[in-house]
């Protein structure tokens, strides 16, 4: 069965299934107003209508192409394509005459694939990225700012926050968000209740979940998952930002190896030599099947553990808040290229992929969490996923810069030559700042 459901997982995330299961009485305060692409608070109803731009000719015949990619499984692909089509239909009551094109490209070789289109004029109207994606794509001059295409009446207050400050960059926004995913704490109340704690009580802080985590070590469980081989959006990072710090900040500054940074990179050495996580953390890629097994007390994990556990029977489970109140969660979103002859065009269609009714439809079917809070709706009665998209707001992105994806694998290497033990905390944070210095120079 296991198997069955790792077919389905794509390469951002994957297709959950509605299940119940244990939750967490701690909520937070779950309040991310939205912002204008200019940064400031917004107020306003769900913008569902399609925007016009001025002296529009709704009778003229245009053709935008859509690049999509399996969010789901080929078994729900049918699925998938009506609601591409149902976002066609819709579009069409104000253009009837547009021709509107979605194309399914695979996800492996996804960024070579759109940069060799674009660069001949031949790529797509509208297509998906992630917001590292996407910085390096409006560096390359390839993405129209959709907020200067939409117009400044356009209403951005029913999406949140965060999902808009992830699709922004160098003060334009350049796509709108589609869906929202999450990491958090996964934790087996089992092995809670072996250890003293419970499953009212989870932890909101590094210093309670370490008093967890040495009860559950010393009693021959590990901590949690840390899978070293894996994004450092899932590794590294997180535990940057719950201790202050951060990996670049305003002005390019380089912050990874600031006092706040380095007792980052401090805990999770002193967690591994604690022995919170198994040696062979250092290049894991994946250790699902670690807290599957009833050998963690934790998982970092997202939607993503709750198919798993459904398709394994496990239910002995609780999600926690994230520690520090900061995680990771990706925004996808839909963007569109300034090599479109229609751009304009492209954007109202956007606009109309990206409403409530069509999110509803999208997310609902594909497991992701919504970027609009009218459609959070959509899990009221699944409290697993209830319970997951009330830490949307506490989510950031990743690493908003160009560089983002390239110097990625060269701090990774830092972080595991001090797992290692051939670093310091300190060097490895030190040659961290000076990869990134070198590929943002």
């Amino acid at each position: 069965m296991l198997k069955k459901v790792l077919k389905m997982l794509v390469a951002v995330s994957l297709s959950i299934v509605v299940l119940t299961g244990c939750n967490s009485t701690k909520k937070v305060d779950t309040s991310d107003s939205a912002v204008s692409a200019t940064g400031e608070e917004t107020k306003g109803t769900d913008t569902a209508d399609l925007e016009k731009t001025e002296s529009t000719d709704t009778n003229e015949s245009f053709t935008l192409t859509v690049w999509t990619h399996p969010f789901v499984s080929t078994d729900l692909a049918d699925n998938q394509n009506k609601v591409f089509d149902d976002m066609a239909t819709e579009f069409k009551k104000t253009y009837p005459n547009a021709t509107i094109v979605f194309e399914e490209i695979p996800w492996k070789g996804r960024e070579e694939k759109m940069l060799a289109a674009l660069a001949t004029n031949e790529g797509p109207d509208i297509f998906y990225l992630i917001p590292d994606m996407m910085t390096q794509f409006a560096d390359k001059e390839v993405l129209a700012p959709v907020d200067e295409l939409l117009g400044s009446d356009f209403d951005y207050s029913d999406f949140s926050k965060t999902s808009i400050e992830a699709v922004s960059y160098n003060g334009h926004l350049y796509g709108l968000p589609i869906l929202r995913e999450v990491q958090t704490m996964f934790y087996n109340t089992d092995i809670l209740a072996k250890i003293g704690g419970s499953a009212d009580d989870l932890p909101d802080t590094i210093e309670e979940f370490n008093k967890l985590a040495d009860a559950a070590v010393a009693g021959g469980y590990y901590a949690r998952t840390f899978e070293g081989g894996n994004s450092l959006n899932a590794t590294l990072y997180p535990y940057i930002w719950a201790f202050g710090g951060d990996i670049i900040g305003e002005g390019n500054k380089i912050l990874i190896n600031s006092a706040e940074s380095v007792k980052a990179w401090e805990e999770v050495k002193r967690q591994y030599d604690s022995g919170y996580f198994p040696a062979d953390s250092i290049t894991s890629i994946d250790q699902s099947s670690m807290f599957l097994e009833g050998k963690a007390l934790a998982s970092f994990s997202s939607a993503y553990m709750l198919t798993l556990m459904e398709s394994q029977g496990m239910n002995n489970y609780v999600i926690g808040p994230p520690l520090e109140g900061v995680t990771f969660g990706v925004t996808g979103m839909f963007v569109v290229s300034s090599k479109s002859p229609n751009a304009d065009k492209a954007a109202q269609l956007l606009s109309v992929m990206t409403n409530t009714e069509n999110q509803r439809a999208f997310n609902s079917l594909t497991g992701y969490i919504p970027s609009r809070a009218s459609a959070l709706d959509i899990y009221d009665s699944n409290a697993p996923m209830k319970e997951l998209a009330q830490y949307v707001s506490l989510a950031k992105p990743g690493v908003i810069h160009s560089t983002a994806r390239v110097f990625m694998p060269n701090v990774t290497a830092q972080l595991q030559a001090m797992l290692e033990g051939s670093l310091t905390p300190q060097e490895a944070a030190d040659a961290a700042a000076d990869m990134i210095t070198m590929e943002m120079n």
